[in-house]
Order: C-alpha cells, then sequence, then structure tokens
C-alpha cells in the first residue's frame, strides 16, 4: 500500500487488508436431514463440549441453519443426566443441563433465530462463582431471558452417553446444517469474536483481533465432503466425530460463506 508505510507483505495482523494469514475456506457443511442421521461420539469428553468442566471458563463456537424450530441442536447423555443444546418455537436458544434428574443449568436467550439463514453463534462461560454465560450471534450478543445459570463447582463433563447431534435421543430427528465447531478452554472476546465471524480465520493460529489460538481445544472443520468422519484440527488429537445412518446429501455444498 503506497505512502502508508506499511509492509503489506509481512502484515499478519489482518489477512483480509493485507494478505497474510488466509482465511479459512469453506467447501461444506453437514446437513442433518431429519431422516434418522446424526453426529455422534463416545461421550462428552471425545468431544467438541469437553470444555464442560467444573470452575473453568470456556467458550464454544458453530455455525447453523436451521430448517424448523422447536428442535435439539445437539443433546448428550440420558433423561437423568445431560446437557442439551436447543432452539425453541420462537426462535430462543436454549442451553441447558441436568445432573441426577435435577436442572443444574439453564439460559435461555433473545436469539430470533428463523429459518434459511445461516448464524454464527458463539457461547462463553467464566469462571466466575456464578459463571457469567453469554451468547453471540454474527457477532452480536444477545440478552438472556431467563435461566438458572451455570454453577461454578458443577461439571457436566462427568455426564456419561453418547454426544449426538440433530437428534434428541435417538427418538426424534431433525432438520438442519452445522459447520465449523470449535472450543476453547477460555472466554474469547467481543473483538475476538468480530474477528472470527468478519474473517473466519484459522483458529491454530493468532490473526487480527483473534489471539486465542494456545487455548484452542477442538476444531472441527467439517470440511471432508465425503465419508463418515469428521476429523479434529486443533492439533490436540481429539477423536474424530462419527455419522450414524448416512443418507446421500449429507455432505452439502451451502455454507456461511
Amino acid at each position: 500500500m503506497i505512502g502508508l508505510g506499511l509492509d503489506t507483505a509481512a502484515d499478519t495482523s489482518h489477512p483480509a487488508l493485507f494478505g497474510g494469514l488466509p482465511a479459512e475456506t469453506q467447501n461444506y457443511s453437514v446437513y442433518l436431514d431429519g431422516a434418522s442421521d446424526r453426529i455422534q461420539a463416545a461421550n462428552l469428553a471425545t468431544t467438541w463440549l469437553q470444555v464442560f468442566t467444573a470452575n473453568n471458563p470456556f467458550s464454544l463456537h458453530f455455525a447453523v441453519k436451521l430448517d424448523t424450530l422447536n428442535m435439539t441442536i445437539s443433546f448428550t447423555g440420558s433423561s437423568t443426566n445431560y446437557i442439551w443444546l436447543q432452539v425453541s418455537a420462537g426462535g430462543d436458544l436454549l442451553l441447558q443441563y441436568g445432573i441426577n434428574s435435577t436442572l443444574s443449568g439453564n439460559e435461555t436467550w433473545d436469539t430470533n433465530l428463523s429459518t434459511g439463514t445461516w448464524y454464527d453463534i458463539v457461547i462463553t462461560a467464566d469462571a466466575s462463582t456464578g459463571r457469567d454465560v453469554k451468547c453471540y450471534v454474527n457477532k452480536v450478543e444477545k440478552t438472556a431471558t431467563s435461566g438458572n445459570a451455570m454453577a461454578k463447582t458443577d461439571n457436566p463433563a462427568g455426564i456419561s452417553g453418547k454426544f449426538t447431534m440433530g437428534t434428541f435421543m435417538n427418538i426424534v430427528d431433525y432438520d438442519l446444517r452445522i459447520d465449523r465447531l470449535a472450543s476453547w478452554s477460555g472466554v474469547l472476546s467481543s473483538a475476538e469474536i468480530t474477528e472470527i465471524y468478519d474473517n473466519y480465520p484459522d483458529l491454530t493460529a493468532d490473526s487480527g483481533d483473534y489471539a486465542s489460538s494456545n487455548k484452542l481445544q477442538t476444531y472441527y472443520k467439517m470440511e471432508e465432503g465425503s465419508g463418515t468422519t469428521m476429523a479434529d484440527s486443533s492439533g490436540n488429537s481429539n477423536a474424530s466425530l462419527s455419522v450414524v445412518n448416512a443418507s446421500g446429501n449429507f455432505w452439502s455444498s451451502d455454507t456461511r460463506i
């Protein structure tokens, strides 16, 4: 860039402007068509939700496009011990978990999600006694409308039972597209969330305002495009996620970017 005194070839602070660190290319998403196909893993500790641990902060990221409302995005566990991420009939996002048949944590955000639109969602939780849990949709923080905040000492990571996406306890299946699951052992700042939404950086390296690559725990890009497994790209050697009853249209070229 002439006249500004910038070495654009060496600058990696903002890839969209200077062509430094490359943005992620998204060629595929996963399409769960409500016909019994689902994503699963053996348990919570082998998934993108493994950061739900007692006394520690965390952040979660996923991109989603809904075909229906009043549906389950992810359910792990059993009827008595579970973590449940769902969307209400009115488009609110709900995160709740139960331990020993007791609802131990419950957060609802006024997200106003609708069908047929991609949303980039980040949920963060700090390590304070009452855990300040926040939700961002397309980089905008949303208002929590109700809930019993997750206690610092609760430990949902101890929940047993399969991790699933796109089904409620294998009883009801749902239509949705899901993409780019990631989690961190820390709270992403609003500037980092904006960077991720605006520029889709490779999350394994700091770029622009994104500075939490050292806290990245899981990173499922969902870019395989074929087969029945989705590999972790975080560098932490996490287990792959598996597809059950994969249909012919499981891999979709419909992505947020």
